[in-house]
């Protein structure tokens, strides 16, 4: 266990804080991430991807926490929590705003944004982790990016491009 906490613990964290926003329930994250997988590790043992598993997880992990939260997360601006940057091949004002809002959408839309929108997933892949079809994830991307282009167009105080 704490070999996994030395090689990923930093990474999980950043993922953590890029989704709560918040450092200590990031911290709580990564440590109820951590219990999990001591619970049942078996599951990063025997998938094809163990990085994808863990990330997969991490993001249960904060999706469940802001859902207990039930409140906003924008203590932090995302500049402050992610220096690094959107995944290549991954549109960073569309990253942006689906980090921003998040809890605006349904179980489902978060993890298919999530996939496609902050880990440069394709429709496809993301479609077979979630046990969906191709066409299932195609629609609810059309349906998450047209709400996303309306928020911004609604609220022109979120930012619509990455700050350079």
């Amino acid at each position: 266990m704490s070999d996994v906490y030395r090689r990923y613990g930093v990474v999980l964290g950043r993922r953590a804080r890029l989704f709560l926003r918040d450092d200590a329930l990031a911290q709580d994250a990564v440590q109820e991430f951590l219990t999990m997988l001591l619970r049942r590790g078996e599951g990063m043992r025997d998938a094809e991807s163990p990085w994808r598993w863990m990330c997969r997880a991490m993001d249960r992990v904060c999706l469940d926490l802001l859902r207990r939260s039930k409140r906003s997360r924008d203590a932090m601006p995302l500049d402050d929590l992610d220096r690094v940057g959107p995944a290549p091949g991954v549109d960073a004002a569309d990253r942006r705003a689906v980090l921003q809002s998040l809890e605006r959408l349904n179980e489902q839309e978060q993890a298919i944004a999530i996939g496609v929108f902050v880990d440069g997933m394709s429709q496809g892949e993301v479609a077979a982790e979630l046990g969906l079809s191709r066409v299932t994830v195609n629609k609810y991307v059309q349906r998450i990016r047209a709400e996303l282009i309306e928020q911004l167009e609604s609220n022109p105080s979120l930012p619509t491009e990455e700050p350079s």
